[in-house]
């Protein structure tokens, strides 16, 4: 009987492990931008400027912590109005508190750790997410095709769908018009960190 127990309890571990414990759909980490595919964890901010995008920094990291093996940069990226998305990049923390060699890395080999496209500024951008078109996207469709459910944390309507190797949130842009609205497709950190 015991031999039983301890063979069942491990094809049932091993299953778990294999599955990921079933911690959400095992959707892809990358989205399609002007015909290439950024890959989440791979693409470099410099591969989407080879692309004709031009970076902006919009914000330095607000807190790390000891221990952290990466820090995280905002940047946009626009080739003019209706052309523009954003990315979180990551690069390797020395731990310092001076990151301006950080900050100089993450323009060329910050590594895309996750996308937002905004439906109002993407009118000229061909963007795509697991076969869909961003600009066709719907709220019914999220929680249809990928689970998500509604986070009423949040004056905003907006659904979040978790993944098995990250997650998947859209949001209206406002209270007032909800045609418009933001899709993040963005790499857990654990993931992120598996990749590298």
């Amino acid at each position: 009987m015991k031999t039983k127990m301890l063979t069942l309890f491990l094809t049932l571990f091993i299953l778990l492990g294999l599955t990921g414990c079933g911690s959400g759909k095992d959707l892809p980490m990358e989205v399609t931008l002007d015909g290439y595919t950024v890959v989440l964890g791979e693409t470099t901010i410099q591969d989407i400027v080879d692309l004709g995008y031009e970076p902006h920094l919009e914000r330095l990291p607000d807190v790390a912590s000891d221990g952290d093996k990466y820090i995280s940069f905002y940047y946009s990226l626009d080739r003019g109005a209706g052309d523009q998305f954003w990315v979180w990049v990551c690069v390797p923390w020395s731990g310092n508190s001076d990151i301006s060699s950080e900050t100089t890395l993450s323009l060329t080999e910050g590594i895309i750790k996750s996308v937002t496209f905004s439906k109002g500024s993407t009118e000229k951008i061909s963007a795509s997410y697991n076969g869909m078109d961003i600009q066709e996207l719907s709220f019914e469709y999220a929680i249809d095709e990928w689970g998500a459910k509604e986070n009423d944390k949040t004056t905003i309507k907006a659904y979040k769908a978790d993944l098995k190797k990250g997650y998947l949130s859209m949001e209206a842009e406002s209270t007032l018009d909800e045609e418009l609205y933001e899709l993040t497709v963005s790499l857990s950190q654990k993931q992120f960190d598996s990749m590298q």
